[in-house]
């Protein structure tokens, strides 16, 4: 008996604790709902004195997979809520839009609203490593369309900016930071391997498979970064780094809920007044999967 018992520990350990595929078995029609939930601290040294702005985004959306391939899966993805505030202690309230408000005449909840349920088809590499995206120029012609903006000059002077944001590439930079930390090699729990983000957030990434079960299991990450915000009239350049927690589905590979921690530190140049302003940002993004 003691034996029996003895094999029985044995094979349950090494069961946890050998290699592991962990990868993205998600199955067409499977549907999943993401909040995210993003918070920034800026801090602004301007001629010696801090001006502080506090940005908030709350967001939601819908994933459905409508195609899988060997190594590739395709997905749906359609925004269902935003709201974003900013605020300054010392300026008041800068920016307070959300589509929920039925009748918000807010230009920028106009545009926001202009987002909803306009699908953007993504695919991605069974690490969450996203291959294309398309359907962001369909969201941005909404948002303008939205917002009553039919000028063609006034679209194409904006548009630049807009695609900055929710334009294909962009889009793509910004759902790798919840889709793509998965290994492209077996590993076990303390083993870690590499990764990188690109966009305006460039991160190398560090991540650790730090616990396994059979239901769920850990990830946490470290990276060091580089922030940019580049155009004629404004260059921010900030470096720093973050720190990710991830808890996910071991089965399908989703993430349960993903936590980000940023601090990023540089210059704002800006070019009118030739300013250079030392600028610090502070943030907090979280991810959960709703359903």
């Amino acid at each position: 008996m003691k034996a029996f018992i003895f094999l029985l520990v044995f094979l349950s350990s090494f069961g946890v604790n050998a290699q592991k595929t962990l990868q993205y078995d998600l199955k067409v029609n499977d549907i999943f709902n993401v909040e995210q939930q993003a918070s920034q601290h800026i801090t602004q040294d301007i001629n010696g004195v801090d001006q502080v702005i506090d940005n908030n985004l709350k967001s939601s959306m819908q994933f459905k997979v409508i195609k899988v391939q060997q190594g590739l899966i395709t997905l749906e993805m359609t925004f269902k809520h935003m709201k974003m505030t900013m605020s300054s202690p010392s300026l008041g309230e800068l920016l307070n839009a959300d589509t929920s408000n039925k009748d918000d005449e807010d230009l920028t909840s106009k545009m926001f609203k202009g987002t909803l349920n306009i699908p953007v088809t993504m695919t991605m590499e069974r690490t969450g490593k996203i291959k294309s995206i398309s359907g962001g120029e369909k969201l941005i012609a909404s948002m303008f369309k939205a917002a009553g903006i039919t000028d063609e000059a006034a679209i194409e002077a904006n548009r630049a900016q807009f695609e900055k944001q929710f334009g294909s590439d962009a889009l793509s930079n910004s759902f790798e930071q919840m889709t793509y930390f998965l290994p492209a090699k077996s590993v076990k729990a303390g083993d870690s391997w590499e990764n990188a983000y690109q966009g305006d957030l460039q991160a190398k990434n560090k991540w650790t498979l730090a616990a396994y079960n059979f239901d769920t299991y850990t990830i946490s990450g470290n990276a060091n970064t580089t922030m940019s915000n580049i155009d004629e009239n404004v260059m921010m350049v900030l470096t720093g780094t973050q720190k990710t927690t991830i808890n996910a589905n071991s089965k399908t590979g989703l993430f349960k809920d993903i936590t980000v921690e940023g601090v990023y530190m540089g210059d704002t140049q800006v070019t009118a007044g030739d300013l250079t302003i030392p600028t610090k940002i502070t943030s907090t993004i979280t991810y959960k999967i709703l359903n």
